[in-house]
């Protein structure tokens, strides 16, 4: 219970810290019409503001360099009607991992229920990307839940992959941010858990102590209206035979 305690605090302390940058990095992924840089910070967002036609390359692959001018004229000829995005693999490792991407380029629609359809070895012509991005990835089947970043097991992932760099990032914002000791920071992760470890079970059993009590409650009530109940009607049925035996 106190690991778990300790995860929570975490996990708290850690939304409080990332939010900002979320924010800033959610506002910085604007532009109709324009080639979108996608970050792990802000993909979970703008991905919600889809349909996305989505690439994920490298600086170093030719074929990724190959395909950029295409890739521009296909964000304005999409303008207005699907959203053009690209993501810097080697920069973006975690969120490369959490797409599944195998290599270089990596191309992907993303519809507005957060559904990714893999657009494979296909034709990287203009024509063929527009085609695809308006009607052409309907006829491709969806990656399956556990390949998608946006389900439930995709968080899950991300929490864990991301976990080192954002305990990172807290021993950073706590140790130059708020100035605090190296001693200090390790004995608050040691206590911290051990008092919200507390404060949970005394929450749990508040919380099932009452439900136990309100339950028998209810069933002692019950018994009793039953009983009563019961009585009524042996007192009724009494009544109406005392006439006959008289």
């Amino acid at each position: 219970m106190a690991k778990l305690a300790f995860l929570a605090a975490a996990c708290f302390l850690l939304v409080l810290l990332a939010a900002p940058h979320a924010s800033s990095a959610a506002a910085a992924a604007t532009g109709d019409g324009l080639v979108v840089e996608i970050t792990a910070k802000d993909y979970d967002t703008v991905v919600r503001e889809g349909p996305w036609m989505v690439v994920v390359s490298a600086n170093w692959c030719p074929h990724c360099k190959q395909l950029e001018p295409t890739w521009t004229r296909l964000a304005e000829r999409l303008e207005g009607k699907v959203r053009v995005g690209k993501i810097n693999g080697p920069e973006q490792e975690i969120l490369t991992r959490r797409l599944h991407v195998a290599g270089y380029p990596t191309i992907f629609h993303v519809d507005k229920q957060g559904k990714i359809r893999d657009y494979g070895e296909r034709s990287r012509e203009l024509e063929k990307l527009y085609l695809f991005a308006i009607s052409g990835h309907k006829s491709v089947e969806p990656l399956p839940w556990y390949h998608t970043p946006h389900s439930l097991f995709g968080q899950m992932v991300k929490a864990i992959l991301e976990l080192p760099q954002d305990l990172q990032e807290l021993y950073q914002f706590l140790s130059t941010d708020l100035g605090l000791s190296d001693v200090f920071i390790i004995f608050s992760g040691l206590v911290l858990p051990l008092i919200g470890g507390v404060f949970v079970i005394g929450l749990m059993d508040l919380i099932f102590v009452q439900m136990h009590c309100r339950s028998n409650a209810n069933a002692n009530s019950s018994a009793a209206a039953n009983q009563q109940q019961q009585q009524q009607q042996q007192q009724q049925q009494a009544n109406r035979e005392r006439p006959h035996a008289d």
